[in-house]
């Protein structure tokens, strides 16, 4: 029996009200306890059409933007600070200087911070992908439509791997808090492999490219790119080469763009060079990475949290340019003071805090070619890709004769051409264990001069949050850190 009972306080007497309830209770019996909430659909009602699973998967990607700006950009915190790419040297927050000088435990806002919004986006992926068998609609959409969720539940679980190590590998989705939800974590072998197998069916599911609205969403080319990078982070560079050629090959519809400025000026959205960037839409909807990132002196709008938790280029970083190199002076600028700042994502025309008119990359083109040339290897192909990235750079060509090892050369590329996009803490892990520990002990011997900090090899995965250790009667400390 539906009704809608509107009243004031004032107007009906303690009598007359529990006269009315004992009407309505007789006449209504258990009816009037099944309160339905009418703020919200029901699942049960839901997914059940083309437009239930396409608000569904625009929740998906939501979520996903959510994992990049959301808990003081605990993602970033954890791909880019920890590094020797940014510090946390103007920082007041004592939570982000913490994964800047590797004294973060497990209580960390950006590790449970980034924990949490991943799993969420994992668990809305699953919702689409459960469900998606129910709903009757056009059997060619639905499968982009899972192939979309599929590509990013994918690339969430890569970066829990790269930052956590194995993580409890949860692919149904979870509707209730009560009952066991315990789940141990998995190997990493257990997690490429799902990794893998999802990326493998959303390249067969999603189109190539999208038309109108629709352009911005995950691809096939998309899927393959990100396939590439997760073999050769596996260490099966033959599949990497195998993936990643198609999409760098005669004839790709992407190129690098004639001019680096141009990938980041505001308003610049899915270019020929864009693989896959998480979208932005101002008003209200735009980019938060220039407020975080501009230093207070510059006065941006809205710009508060450039007091709090500012990312600062290393010297090292700036250091790694080479002279005439046009991507630095895009990248990094300093301010009156002369303390540098990162420019990349700058927008100045931004009115309000958070609202900046840029996207973020997650894999572009150039990229891929280098992603290509470290599958290579050492050989013509390969620097004739590392080349084609560093003459749009104006620099010369490099080869086999010039100084430093083969991977030594690719990944200074990389760090230059992709510095401030979430690329480096990958980059150094598959350089090897060793290899990221010496880089990363030198960088801090120069950013914390005196302090004596170094890190070891438990210091390359972050600790598990607690969050999940109090909640999760399976799951363990990750080694060295306290349980």
């Amino acid at each position: 029996m539906p009704y809608t009972i509107q009243y004031k306080a004032s107007g009906i007497s303690f009598g007359a009200a529990a006269l009315l309830s004992i009407v309505m209770l007789s006449s209504c019996k258990k009816d009037f306890l099944d309160v339905v909430p009418v703020d919200r659909i029901p699942k049960q009602q839901f997914f059940k059409n083309e437009a239930d699973m396409t608000a569904a998967i625009y929740g998906v990607y939501s979520a996903q933007k959510s994992l990049y700006m959301g808990s003081e950009l605990a993602l970033y915190n954890l791909e880019e600070t920890r590094s020797d790419n940014t510090n946390q040297n103007y920082g007041r927050q004592a939570e982000h200087k913490a994964a800047d000088n590797f004294t973060i435990q497990s209580g960390n806002t950006s590790v449970t911070g980034m924990w949490a919004l991943a799993y969420n986006c994992i668990n809305l992926c699953n919702a689409v992908i459960d469900r998606a068998p129910g709903a009757v609609m056009d059997a060619t959409k639905k499968s982009r439509i899972v192939g979309e969720a599929q590509f990013i539940r994918a690339q969430v679980y890569f970066l829990l791997l790269q930052d956590y190590g194995g993580v409890p590998l949860r692919i149904h989705e979870t509707v209730s808090l009560s009952g066991n939800n315990d789940l141990a974590r998995s190997s990493s072998d257990s997690m490429y492999l799902q990794i893998i197998t999802d990326l493998t069916a959303a390249a067969a599911n999603l189109p190539p490219s999208y038309t109108g609205a629709d352009i911005g969403r995950a691809t096939s080319y998309a899927a393959y790119a990100l396939l590439g990078k997760v073999q050769l982070q596996k260490g099966d560079n033959a599949a990497a080469v195998t993936a990643l050629r198609k999409v760098v090959f005669p004839g790709t519809p992407y190129s690098l763009l004639t001019n680096y400025a141009d990938l980041w000026t505001p308003g610049t959205k899915n270019s020929p060079e864009s693989i896959f960037e998480i979208q932005f839409l101002p008003p209200l909807n735009g980019c938060w990475f220039w407020n975080y990132f501009a230093p207070a002196s510059l006065n941006v709008p809205g710009g508060t949290n450039g007091s709090t938790s500012p990312n600062t280029p290393t010297q090292d970083l700036i250091n790694a340019y080479e002279a005439g190199d046009k991507r630095l002076a895009v990248s990094i600028a300093y301010d009156a003071t002369n303390r540098p700042y990162i420019k990349k994502f700058k927008d100045p025309g931004v009115a309000v805090g958070n609202d900046a008119n840029t996207d973020f990359p997650i894999l572009r083109y150039a990229d891929a070619k280098l992603l290509l040339a470290e599958a290579l290897g050492e050989g013509s192909e390969a620097y004739g890709l590392i080349n084609d990235v560093r003459d749009r750079a104006g620099l010369g060509p490099i080869s086999s004769a010039t100084p430093g090892t083969f991977i030594q050369k690719v990944m200074h590329e990389r760090q230059v051409e992709l510095a401030f996009e979430c690329h480096r803490w990958h980059d150094l892990l598959r350089m090897g264990q060793a290899a990221a520990i010496s880089i990363m002990n030198a960088n801090l011997a120069h950013e914390f001069p005196g302090n004596n900090i170094s890190i070891d090899a438990h210091n390359l995965l972050a600790p598990i949050p607690n969050t999940e250790l109090q909640t999760n009667t399976l799951m363990k400390p990750n080694p060295g850190y306290p349980n």
